[in-house]
């Protein structure tokens, strides 16, 4: 598997050369670049497997990188100073990132997702809905991607009907699918990912889509009534704000 890295701190990409020498020996390192328009013709002309980009840089930063090479299929793992934005972005689309400084464990592993063999199709769908986060004025897609153990789903938001906690994973419960998936993300990331208006936390153990609900049981015992007929317990301190949000829905 063919790689070029970009980075505009020469430390930085001398350090992360090193450590795929050493821990990814699968991977061919082709090119190393610390200027984008550099970099950018790297690719448009070696066609690397997967790229290895720093998300802060100069004149164009990473994601300019990568649109301007959108047309090019190649898996791409950000590498970044942590920054709140840029990393809920890639969670949105689960597109994989590192913290600098990079470990190796996290190196190792994020390699070793990328070399799962994804069709160029999925490439798009996963870059068409990073860029629609980054560029919120875009007609909105409304997809999240979501990795399982085996692959990465993408999910319209609008056919979830609830999720619920399965330890340090999360089932996700869909109008269009008769049996839930297994996703490799808990609960709190996923509910971060999710419209905050159309989606509320009503326990513990469960985010519900608003618009997916049938009723509302009172009483100690009550909760929530799905469309799928399933009924969603409901935190007692979450009932009077649950209330409000599903008369505005």
């Amino acid at each position: 598997m063919t790689c070029i890295l970009i980075d505009d701190e020469p430390d930085c990409l001398d350090l992360l050369a090193l450590l795929i020498r050493k821990h990814c020996p699968t991977l061919q390192i082709i090119g190393q670049y610390g200027d984008p328009h550099e970099a950018i013709a790297a690719i448009q002309t070696m066609r690397p497997n997967l790229v290895l980009l720093d998300v802060e840089m100069p004149e164009i930063n990473g994601f300019g990188v990568l649109e301007a090479c959108r047309d090019i299929p190649f898996q791409v793992i950000f590498t970044t100073a942590f920054n709140e934005y840029a990393v809920k972005a890639f969670k949105y689309s689960a597109i994989g990132y590192l913290l600098k400084p990079v470990g190796q464990e996290e190196l190792v592993d994020a390699v070793q997702r990328a070399q799962q063999v994804l069709s160029i199709q999925h490439l798009v769908q996963q870059r068409d809905i990073l860029f629609d986060y980054l560029h919120p004025a875009r007609p909105v897609r409304e997809k999240i991607a979501l990795a399982t153990s085996t692959e990465v789903v993408f999910i319209p938001v609008n056919d979830i009907i609830y999720c619920e906690a399965d330890g340090n994973y999360t089932q996700i419960y869909r109008h269009s699918q008769k049996t839930p998936a297994l996703f490799t993300k808990p609960l709190k990331e996923i509910e971060e990912l999710l419209p905050a208006d159309l989606f509320y936390r009503v326990h513990h153990s469960f985010v519900i889509n608003l618009k997916r609900v049938e009723a509302y049981i009172r009483g100690d015992n009550g909760g929530v009534r799905m469309c799928n007929g399933t009924l969603v317990p409901v935190a007692r301190a979450r009932k009077q704000e649950l209330l409000i949000l599903l008369d505005k829905v």
